[in-house]
């Protein structure tokens, strides 16, 4: 083996290992370093927000610019409650411990490999972030009734919702909610999610109720993440939401609900994605508009797109972090000047 003092790259019988001039390599490195800031910002709820897991006034989020390469981009740390993810706190410890140097950032997510999702996801949505803000399609969105009443459901179909969802709990009537979904008209679809809340025997009943009615696309995560009751429920009727994290942790055959802002990786989930054929659906986990930007942009990307669960605007006071429109259909942001709003944050 032989050494070329010229950085040339030869081939004869053998490759050869060739050295480039060290000015060189110092162009290399300044082409590959990247540098990150990040802001904490608190999201306050209107009304408190009330899930199977609980009740919440507010939500905190972090927002991260990344510059690499001249390139800037976006992403949004959006944790949510009830899901095994890092927190918001451990991740400010990490952001600081990388002290702003990207590549710093990204060797220690791989030193703590699925520690980070919502981390690994916000860095994901900066990569992309060229093709994210060009995004400006339109999706169809399920509607989200907080309060299911037939009030509430006639409410959201006369705004155009053709798919419905509900949250439900152990202190939910199954009677009034068949009766409700029985005077809805045919063509309207219902999900109902649990957020994780009852037990096995509730569970069955309400999974019984699912099969019962074509009307109801799924039970969402009936039991807590782990259950062992999960063997005892028919999967084509369950999908599982917070027990989904990383997808190639996932060993379920029914439908799953996917949150881009907890999904990891997004480029280890696209691949995941070619692999199924369907079952996925996409929800918000309330973001600002820099991770419903995202968000809508990978769930986009879906060949076999049913109604995304995004109806989630409107719900916080007004902080001037909201500027897509509400509505049954959903679209990304055409010309918006993201730089600006990063700008009016700090």
């Amino acid at each position: 083996m032989s050494v070329s003092p010229k950085g040339i790259k030869h081939r004869s019988l053998r490759w050869q290992i060739d050295f480039a001039p060290r000015q060189n390599l110092e162009i290399l490195k300044g082409m590959n370093e990247g540098k990150y800031e990040f802001l904490r910002v608190r999201r306050e709820f209107r009304h408190p927000f009330v899930t199977g897991a609980g009740s919440f006034s507010h939500m905190d989020r972090i927002i991260i610019k990344t510059e690499e390469n001249g390139v800037v981009g976006f992403g949004e740390v959006a944790p949510w409650p009830n899901f095994k993810t890092e927190n918001i706190p451990q991740c400010i410890q990490i952001l600081n411990i990388a002290n702003g140097d990207l590549e710093n950032l990204k060797n220690l997510l791989r030193e703590r490999e699925n520690q980070f999702p919502c981390l690994e996801s916000a860095l994901s949505s900066c990569q992309r972030w060229d093709e994210i803000k060009e995004f400006d399609g339109e999706i169809e969105c399920a509607g989200l009734v907080g309060n299911p009443s037939e009030e509430t459901i006639y409410k959201k179909i006369s705004e155009g919702f053709k798919t419905l969802k509900f949250k439900i709990s152990p202190a939910t009537s199954l009677r009034e909610i068949k009766s409700i979904i029985s005077t809805a008209p045919k063509n309207i679809i219902f999900r109902l999610d649990a957020n994780g809340s009852l037990n096995l025997e509730e569970s069955k009943l309400w999974v019984n109720f699912a099969f019962s009615s074509d009307q109801i696309d799924f039970i969402e995560q009936p039991l807590p993440v782990d259950h062992e009751g999960y063997r005892q429920l028919d999967a084509f009727k369950v999908a599982l939401d917070e027990s989904f994290t990383y997808p190639s942790k996932l060993r379920w055959a029914g439908p799953v609900v996917v949150k881009p802002a907890l999904a990891g990786d997004w480029m280890e989930f696209i691949a995941w994605r070619h692999c199924r054929y369907d079952g996925v659906y996409y929800s918000s986990v309330f973001e600002t508009a820099i991770g419903r930007q995202a968000a809508l942009w990978l769930a986009n990307r879906d060949e076999h797109l049913p109604a995304v669960g995004f109806d989630t605007l409107n719900y916080f006071k007004d902080d001037g972090l909201d500027f897509h429109q509400p509505g049954p259909i959903v679209r990304g942001l055409d010309n918006f000047d993201w730089l600006d709003l990063w700008r009016k944050l700090k």
